[in-house]
């Protein structure tokens, strides 16, 4: 088949962000060389701290991903700057060393505190011991089993790296349809000789090292029952959405969704709303994220387990729901307008 033939049976098209993670560096670098398309210089890495490559991956009829591949030096020395490189992300990957389990829960509790919300799955790489070995050894830990099990973790076991992939793009396919996800984290157990064949590569993996906590802003979990219970007793026009979702109609400027576990806003124009033509371009692009970010100031509240970032939530709803020109703030506006501009108008 010819790639004009291959080209063809695409109907769906995605360009998403995955981060690789860990202490064995080793073992990254060659996961990332086998199976990107494209490839930095690995001396990225050592220079900077990260080396970023594409990967060009079918999946499926009619799927297609392209994945940029952000490998993260997680050694002492660069555990102040790697947080820098999480922005955007829509994946983790993290290799765990057969040897260092615990590393699991470090790197869970760090990126459930950096970037919640996001599919993390955890690759334990066998060299010396069996996937039930380790289970009966670290798994029965109290704490370390109820971790897996009050968020879900589903287990696995794969014989062949492109089954990250395929698990990778699994989760984008039904985000793709669904809103939130309930199955986001995952552990897979997968044998160093199936991750590299028989190429005798070894790695001493590193300590966990804790990034520094200036680096990035640091995010607390949201308390999305006490803000939905809240947001019911508003007499206020809003539709929940599934599950942790809410839609705001502006009479003015069309429909905003906001994500409750994070505040992240999403704008659908009136524009495009009001078009015929469902094949637009900014039709397929629509809803469109818009940035509305809170300021340094601590606010204030008398409702138990209310604060900052349930207050911002809230005022996003009624700054979204009557907002105008003239009441919501100008950057805001710039980014609707921009938005909102009708190329097929133009032409």
């Amino acid at each position: 088949m010819n790639s004009y033939e291959t080209l063809e049976t695409f109907q769906f098209y995605f360009k998403k962000k995955v981060v690789l993670l860990g202490g064995t560096e080793k073992f990254k670098n060659e996961f990332q060389k086998c199976l990107s398309s494209s490839c930095l210089p690995i001396e990225n890495k050592q220079n900077i701290g990260v080396n970023i490559s594409k990967i060009d991956y079918f999946y499926e009829p009619k799927y297609k991903f392209e994945y940029l591949l952000w490998n993260i030096d997680c050694g002492q020395r660069r555990a102040f700057l790697r947080t820098i490189f999480y922005s955007g992300a829509d994946a983790i990957i993290i290799f765990i060393s057969e040897t260092k389990i615990d590393q699991i829960r470090q790197y869970f509790d760090e990126l459930q505190l950096k970037i919640p919300e996001i599919p993390l799955i955890f690759c334990i790489i066998l060299e010396k011991h069996s996937k039930k070995e380790i289970i009966n050894s670290y798994f029965i830990n109290e704490e370390f089993s109820s971790i897996i099990s009050e968020n879900s973790f589903k287990i696995n076991e794969l014989t062949d790296p492109i089954e990250i992939l395929n698990q990778v793009s699994s989760i984008f396919k039904k985000k793709a349809k669904i809103k939130e996800l309930e199955n986001r984290f995952f552990i897979d157990f997968i044998s160093l000789t199936s991750l590299f064949g028989h190429k005798g590569i070894r790695d001493e993996c590193n300590d966990y090292y804790e990034p520094e906590t200036h680096t990035l802003k640091i995010s607390q979990i949201i308390n999305t029952d006490l803000l939905i219970k809240y947001l019911q007793k508003i007499d206020l026009a809003i539709d929940f959405d599934y599950l942790n979702w809410i839609k705001i109609k502006n009479k003015i400027f069309g429909t905003f969704s906001i994500y409750l576990k994070n505040g992240n806003v999403y704008y659908f124009p009136k524009v495009c709303e009001k078009c015929k033509d469902k094949n637009c371009s900014k039709f397929k692009k629509a809803p469109y994220y818009i940035c509305i970010e809170a300021g340094d100031s601590n606010g204030w509240t008398n409702i138990k387990g209310f604060n900052q970032n349930e207050l911002l939530i809230l005022t996003k709803v009624f700054a979204l729901k009557e907002g105008d020109e003239k009441s919501l703030p100008k950057s805001v506006i710039k980014q609707i307008k921009n938005i909102n501009i009708c190329e097929y108008k133009l032409k």
